[in-house]
């Protein structure tokens, strides 16, 4: 499991893209600022849930990998770096 960093005090001016981060919002574990829709814009997502255990056993990565990886989009597609999904997956379950 990696380990998220706290962000710096000009996190919010920057907006560094995909780069991640202990969350400031309360309930979620990490942070991270993608692409918005228009053009240059920034957004920020939250991933994680913090009520959830930290079961990171090879089982229970295994298991919550196969269950997440199915995961789609409106269109039918797996989402891509934009998503929380990507994000929860790669960082906080490395899938």
């Amino acid at each position: 499991m990696n380990k998220l960093t706290k962000a710096p005090a000009n996190f919010k001016t920057i907006k560094p893209l995909y780069k991640p981060y202990k969350s400031s919002k309360a309930g979620k574990k990490g942070m991270v600022y993608v692409k918005g829709s228009a053009a240059g814009s920034r957004r920020l997502i939250h991933f994680g849930d913090t009520n959830y255990r930290h079961n990171y056993s090879a089982e229970a990565r295994k298991s919550y990998c196969a269950r997440s990886g199915g995961i789609k989009d409106k269109s039918g597609k797996r989402p891509g770096k934009d998503s929380a999904n990507y994000w929860s997956r790669k960082i906080l379950w490395s899938c």
